[in-house]
């Protein structure tokens, strides 16, 4: 695991975000006896699919060496998710436009760019678009953990906004015009 963290860092370009992570390390049933077998899961992430790639190819050949070093046997399954959602940039800049219009400038946030795994990213491969994050959460009705958090919950009323939002996006790509009703 420790090896692990040591690809992005060493072989990914600085200037190319990349996530490796290893979510599940499962290994052994009591405290004083070696595991004979252990198993872990885990996730790549990056912007573009050469840089993907890059990591999965440098973790198949960590694994097999390691394994090697030390007389272990493996059987190493790589599962190729969902490729990198990328919005367009035309795209975001029309949602924040309609997000203004419809909610208020301090409605909309900007964030930082964040690896989203995600279904979506295949409709981005073929056609401009923008995946938007609709805020649901609410400390009043106890909607704080993030995404992933085994107490994750959203405030349902979020879902008005998104389906507000969504319909104005199709108006304002139909039209040029967002009613602010």
């Amino acid at each position: 695991v420790q090896s692990v963290q040591s690809i992005v860092s060493r072989n990914v370009n600085p200037l190319h975000p990349a996530v490796v992570t290893i979510g599940s390390f499962q290994a052994g049933t009591t405290n004083n006896v070696i595991a004979e077998r252990c198993r872990l899961k885990g996730t790549v992430r990056s912007f573009d699919e050469q840089t993907r790639m890059m990591i999965h190819d440098r973790l198949k050949s960590l694994v097999t060496h390691i394994c090697q070093m030390h007389g272990a046997e493996f059987d190493y399954q790589m599962r190729i998710g969902y490729p990198p959602v990328v919005n367009d940039d035309e795209e975001a800049e029309r949602f924040f436009k309609v997000g203004e219009t419809l909610f208020g400038e301090s409605a909309v946030v900007r964030s930082e760019a964040i690896t989203v795994a995600e279904d979506f990213s295949y409709y981005l491969e073929k056609v401009p678009g923008c995946f938007m994050f609709v805020g649901a959460g609410n400390e009043s009705c106890g909607a704080t953990y993030a995404h992933h958090h085994p107490k994750f919950d959203i405030d349902e009323r979020a879902m008005q906004r998104a389906a507000r939002l969504l319909i104005g996006m199709a108006e304002e790509y139909a039209t040029g015009f967002v009613s602010s009703e």
